[in-house]
């Protein structure tokens, strides 16, 4: 369905504005599609699962919230406050960096480690239905696309003096 038909808009939208909304609104659906399968019944948000599956994939000592945040997809997410969940659940804990005494290190807690893995088979399992929504060609044309359009807007985001 057309983003104009699918929000009700009765006059035709910039190209540019027909991208961002179309963007926007299959990021929404597939928020929505995760939440309800994966994250809900955990009591989780899919920040909070990235940052568990950035931890699992860490070394054993964790990273540092600088660490964890050139990892993370949710660049505007509040990270010292949603690490500061993650550790009042019991998922995650905060220990002194030895190397800086500013910063602390983040790792699991072995009851995260058991929610991380306890999730990552539905997590797989709703990643592999959304692989067969389109054909492989397609997905392949789509990721490449979508690697130059955040190319793109990275650009954009830089300012005058950092593109220089």
């Amino acid at each position: 369905m057309r983003i104009i038909e699918e929000l009700h808009i009765g006059k035709p939208l910039e190209p540019g504005h027909e991208l961002a909304l179309s963007i926007l609104l299959t990021r929404e659906y597939l928020s929505r599609l995760m939440d309800e399968r994966v994250f809900r019944s955990a009591g989780l948000t899919d920040p909070q699962f990235n940052v568990l599956r950035i931890l699992k994939g860490g070394p054993p000592e964790g990273y540092t919230i600088g660490e964890i945040r050139r990892r993370i997809i949710t660049r505007s997410a509040d990270l010292p406050r949603l690490v500061d969940r993650l550790v009042g659940q019991g998922l995650a804990v905060r220990q002194p960096n030895p190397q800086d005494r500013r910063s602390w290190q983040v790792c699991l807690t072995p009851e995260g480690e058991t929610c991380q893995a306890g999730l990552s088979p539905v997590h797989a399992a709703v990643l592999r239905e959304l692989e067969t929504l389109l054909p492989e060609a397609e997905r392949a044309l789509l990721l490449e696309l979508l690697e130059r359009l955040r190319d793109g807007l990275r650009t954009l985001s830089e300012g005058p003096d950092e593109r220089a």
